[in-house]
């Protein structure tokens, strides 16, 4: 083949690839960022649909000039990149919405459907290619992949140059150079379009977000971001979006003086901080604008603290004004760190430029695991918005900060009278407690009731709701004194200023019992009663502690406590559900896209085979070949998502884990369908050792995976991206192995079954990401990858069982007659 096929091919691939996590990053500033299963899906659907496409388009694929198809499928997934993107921005699809308006139930598979059709276009250029491309296929293989694998790494490059809109640009640029590049010798009008499309796009894709600005969704507005508002900065990373904002003085939402504001992702968080540009030290010194709670300090001289998260930079301007010795300011964000050290320096005043401030950009949990030193306080203050509780957002959002193994590192690096401070709404609060009880009772610590307390007061030193609710954690019992030290700072039981907000302690060792609300009460019931697990057992409420094998601690209700009724209330809302009006929309929501990905995938995918080759419906074997496919589809997608969501706790970041796992899947699995032409023996049972291997091999995922996590997490990055793909690369590659080889098989066995095998697998693959979540919520990633075990053993027992037992009633069928014979004779020579 000529070499424009394998460049072209590489530049289609590096396109789809550099989408696909361009998608992902700007639905999570349009919508939330948890939706990255949603642009998985769709790609997957788009792909199956293009399989079946060409395996029922005949004349594209047998009678087309190959050119100038390759040509024209390319300007069409560069044209309907930029029409489908411009057209997510105006389809009002507000994922959570569907208990306020039921207009979401067509917006929700507009907004699929918009997704799907520039993966369609380049899943077809690349099924024609392999069909024309059979001798060459393995080159053509490695050309795909290595351009998957530029994509995939070219998020990180092109988003911090182009934006997130721009990125979409840069994708449908490729798509552009390929068409030229494949119409170069056939197609020449093609081709000049092609290049005329991409020369024109490249200066266009850098004003690219204000061409085609991101639509934030209305309910996600951060309250630190001004009505009306222009930011006076923003940047991309490809973490997320990051805004910078000027704040008026607000003295009722306690903002006496301007400040500013850092907005991630549209809304999804953020953060404040005073004017500081005449100096920290001037400031501190001539302001009371600046209220120190300290709490975290009472009683620590010098204190050495660590702060996770540290954002714009308002708990270290804290630690700072009680003396800290040292500041560690973890903040996995580079460019809010480039912003308050670099870029926007100087209306910091050198904040981050004291000699006792660390700046540090790197995951909070990675950083832990990896110190070697000791803390006097470890401060998490969390920076979501309301909006994002509220929405229900959060209950789809992994949380390895607050897991039971991040408790336990936190206790291993506080200091012998160190102390833990969150900050978290009040619904929360019982998960922390039973929480830290579990990690003590696994040790063998004693009580952890003498070691918390909680409360909601001024904890805040500057910000539009100085007012939260708190959880403290103290690696020694609290003393009666730094109760009452703590309590005077809060000012329990003094008189308030008429309409303000009164603080109240919920949890205290010494909390007298006529003091104990009902809430009350059940904070002392979790960290005192003596079985923990009749209390999970006894309520609907999701108590259990969140874990690294299912981080989702944001979860309010418990899968199965998810009946019928509860539906109705989300969806037909009467009146609120409990004390706080609490409804499960975020998992009613991901049920009702889960069911509209069926319904979708069902139409176009099995719909079609239905209607243009029902023959395939009357091969032989049929249903062994379609259980097969199908269990294949399932199970290598449960795969891929349990790798997603266990790999996002080693390397930090979801966009992170995505480039990584993908780039690495795609490799190995490539390789190992290529190594698939090497085996010898009958095709049907060389899937036996197939079988084996690749069960031995999800096994030793679950059982090896778990245990290198926790001793690199504390390596740099760039190593723990080595240590993923090594440890991907050999699961990929037997995972690669299964589906070419059923394919020949059908191919030679029944022929007219190829399109459903085709078809099968990619239905099962689309509705398999959203499954994944929905169990591993309920159930954990481990359980998921044992299901995914369990579709490789069905499929691999449906289409190796009925040879066996053919097999075995033809051995039983030669031995009669060879006995029969042996008798026969034996009675002759007698006679």
């Amino acid at each position: 083949m000529n070499r424009r096929y394998f460049v072209g091919i590489f530049l289609v691939s590096a396109a789809t690839l550099l989408l696909e996590l361009a998608l992902t990053r700007t639905l999570a500033v349009a919508m939330w960022y948890h939706f990255s299963f949603l642009v998985i899906s769709t790609a997957l659907l788009g792909f199956g649909v293009s399989g079946v496409a060409l395996s029922l388009w005949t004349s594209l694929r047998e009678r087309a000039h190959l050119d100038k198809a390759l040509a024209v499928l390319c300007l069409g997934f560069g044209g309907t990149t930029i029409a489908s993107y411009w057209l997510m921005q105006r389809i009002p699809f507000d994922p959570f919405g569907l208990i306020f308006q039921w207009s979401q139930f067509l917006f929700m598979p507009l907004y699929y459907l918009n997704l799907v059709v520039p993966f369609f276009f380049s899943g077809l250029v690349i099924a024609l290619l392999f069909s024309h491309g059979s001798r060459e296929v393995n080159r053509l293989y490695a050309a795909d992949l290595l351009g998957a694998g530029v994509g995939c790494g070219a998020i990180a490059l092109v988003m911090p140059l182009f934006g997130g809109s721009g990125s979409v640009l840069v994708a449908a640029l490729l798509g552009f150079l390929a068409a030229a590049t494949f119409g170069w010798s056939q197609a020449r009008r093609l081709a000049a379009a092609g290049g005329i499309l991409a020369v024109s796009l490249l200066p266009i894709a850098f004003f690219g977000d204000h061409l085609i600005p991101i639509s934030v969704i209305a309910a996600k507005r951060h309250p630190l971001q001004p009505a009306n508002a222009k930011p006076i900065y923003s940047a991309w990373s490809a973490l997320s979006k990051v805004d910078v904002f000027k704040l008026a003085p607000a003295p009722d939402l306690g903002r006496p003086a301007p400040g500013f504001s850092i907005i991630v992702d549209g809304g999804f968080s953020g953060t404040e901080v005073p004017d500081l540009s005449g100096g920290v030290s001037n400031y501190l010194a001539h302001t009371d604008d600046f209220r120190n709670s300290g709490l975290a300090y009472e009683g620590k001289l010098h204190p050495n603290v660590l702060i996770i998260g540290s954002g714009a930079g308002r708990e270290v301007l804290e630690g700072l004004t009680f003396g800290a010795s040292s500041i560690t300011a973890v903040e996995i964000n580079p460019v809010i760190n480039k912003i308050v050290s670099q870029t926007l320096q100087p209306y910091w005043g050198g904040l981050f430029e004291q000699p006792n401030v660390h700046l540090v950009t790197e995951d909070g949990r990675s950083f832990v695991r990896r110190s070697h030193g000791t803390y006097d306080a470890i401060i998490s203050v969390q920076t979501m918005s309301d909006s994002a509780l509220l929405s229900g957002a959060l209950s789809l959002s992994e949380t390895y900060i607050l897991t039971r193994e991040a408790f336990a590192d936190y206790y291993d690096h506080l200091d012998p009278d160190g102390v833990l401070l969150m900050t978290r709404p009040n619904y929360q609060i019982p998960k922390l407690i039973a929480t830290a009880r579990e990690v003590f009772d696994e040790r063998g610590l004693g009580s952890v009731a003498d070691h918390l307390f909680v409360f909601r007061g001024p904890v805040l030193p500057y910000g539009h709701t100085r007012f939260l609710t708190c959880f403290m954690m103290k690696k020694s019992a609290w003393s009666p004194k730094e109760i009452a030290a703590i309590e005077k700072r809060l000012g329990i039981s003094e008189p308030q200023p008429a309409g303000s907000e009164v603080p109240e302690v919920f949890f205290s060792p010494y909390q007298p019992a006529p003091q104990k609300t009902f809430f009350s009460r059940r904070l002392h019931e979790l960290a005192e009663a003596q079985d923990l697990q009749a209390i999970y057992r006894g309520t609907s409420e999701a108590l259990s502690p969140a874990t690294d094998d299912q981080p989702f601690f944001n979860q309010r209700l418990r899968w199965r406590s998810l009946r019928p009724e509860v539906f109705r209330e989300v969806l037909f809302p009467a009146n609120g559900r409990g004390s706080d009006g609490y409804r499960p929309v975020a998992e009613v929501s991901l049920i009702a896209l889960f069911a509209q990905s069926i319904a979708i995938a069902a139409i176009f995918i099995l719909l079609p085979l239905i209607r243009f080759s029902r023959t395939g419906l009357r091969a032989p074997s049929r249903w062994s070949f379609l259980i097969y496919f199908a269990g294949l589809g399932l199970g290598f997608i449960l795969v891929e998502m349990v790798l997603l969501q266990r790999f996002t706790l080693f390397l930090g970041q979801p966009i992170y884990t995505l480039a990584v796992v993908l780039a690495g899947l795609l490799i190995s699995t490539g390789a190992g369908s290529y190594a698939t032409s090497s085996l010898q023996g009958a095709l049907k049972w060389s899937l036996v050792p197939i079988t084996v291997v690749i069960l031995g091999a999800l096994g030793g995922t679950a059982l090896v995976t778990p245990y290198v996590f926790s001793a690199a997490l504390g390596l740099a990055l760039p190593w723990r991206v080595l240590i993923s793909l090594l440890l991907i690369a050999p699961l990929g590659f037997v995972l690669g192995m299964p589906f070419p080889r059923g394919l020949r098989v059908v191919a030679e066995e029944a022929p007219e079954l190829v399109p459903w095998a085709w078809g099968v697998n990619g239905f099962f693959t689309v509705i398999g990401s959203i499954a994944a979540v929905i169990l591993g919520m309920a159930f954990g990633f481990r359980f998921v990858l044992g299901v995914a075990a369990g579709c490789y053993l069905v499929a691999f027992g449906a289409i190796i069982l009925p040879e066996a037992v053919a097999l075995l009633g033809q051995r039983q069928e030669v031995g009669g007659v060879t006995l029969g014979k042996s008798t026969s004779d034996a009675g002759a020579a007698t006679n």
